[in-house]
Formats: C-alpha cells, sequence, structure tokens
C-alpha cells in the first residue's frame, strides 16, 4: 500500500512538472539565454512588437541596426525606434538559422497583418532575413531584411 501511494505520489509530482518544462518563456528570458533558437529570438522579437513595447525593443537593437524592405524604404536604430511598425499578428515558416560565434542569422517566411508607416502590407508569407548578435549578457537585433510589399 505504501509503495502505491509513495509511486502516485511521484507520478502525479512528474505530470504536474511537465507544464512547467513546456511553459513558453517570456521575451526577457529569450533574449538573455545563450542557446535561445532562432526561432524563439524571432518569436520574441515579433512579441515585443505586437506589444509595442518601445524600451524592450529598444534594449533589443543594436546601434548599428538597420533594416531593409522590398518596396526600398530602410531605417536606422533611431529612425525605426521613432516610427515602430504596427504589428498585430504574425507567423513563421520554413525557418532556418546559421550560428558561428555569437551570430545567428535566420532566415524565414514570415505571414504579418502588419502596418509601416500606415500603409498595410501584403498578409501572404514572405521571405525575410534577420541578424542577431550575443554579446556575453543578451542578444541584440543587428539588422533585418524584409521582403514584403506594401498590400496597395
Amino acid at each position: 500500500m505504501i509503495r502505491r501511494t509513495l509511486a502516485l505520489t511521484v507520478l502525479v509530482l512528474a505530470l504536474c512538472a511537465v507544464p512547467a518544462f513546456g511553459a513558453a518563456k517570456t521575451p526577457d528570458q529569450v533574449l538573455h539565454t545563450k542557446a535561445s533558437s532562432g526561432r524563439a529570438l524571432m518569436t520574441a522579437y515579433s512579441n515585443l512588437l505586437v506589444a509595442k513595447d518601445k524600451a524592450a525593443i529598444a534594449r533589443l537593437l543594436s546601434p548599428a541596426f538597420q533594416i531593409q524592405r522590398a518596396d526600398g524604404s530602410h531605417a536606422s536604430r533611431a529612425q525605426y525606434l521613432a516610427t515602430l511598425p504596427d504589428l498585430r499578428a504574425f507567423s513563421f515558416a520554413d525557418l532556418t538559422q546559421a550560428r558561428s560565434n555569437g551570430i545567428v542569422t535566420v532566415r524565414t517566411e514570415a505571414t504579418a497583418t502588419l502596418f509601416v508607416n500606415g500603409a498595410m502590407y501584403n498578409p501572404k508569407p514572405a521571405p525575410q532575413m534577420t541578424v542577431f548578435r550575443w554579446t556575453g549578457e543578451r542578444w541584440l537585433l543587428l539588422a533585418q531584411g524584409n521582403f514584403n510589399l506594401p498590400a496597395s
């Protein structure tokens, strides 16, 4: 009887622990973890944009940050922070990453409900490339190329 009770207790504790291991990390946890995957980094960054967390985005962007869009528009870090894109929803498909010497380059097909400078962008999947660098303490976003065009 004692063995069964002990075994049942261990099983219940193990099952309770499973959700904790599968729990989603906050963007801050992802951005402070050296082993974070390219998908986790992209998701953390996108969640900050959806939340419109300008202070957290400012901490994420490298001083050398640049973004280039398919329509020819581009922005430096200061310009990007002055007029953040309005990201409302996103998903990633066919994501690949390359890692070397503290750099992660992420290539994906991004689908987004996105407005940039008031213009709605095409909600269909479009290529995107993003580069992150590990500083020894956190990830910084160095550069991004979005190959999506405005919808109109």
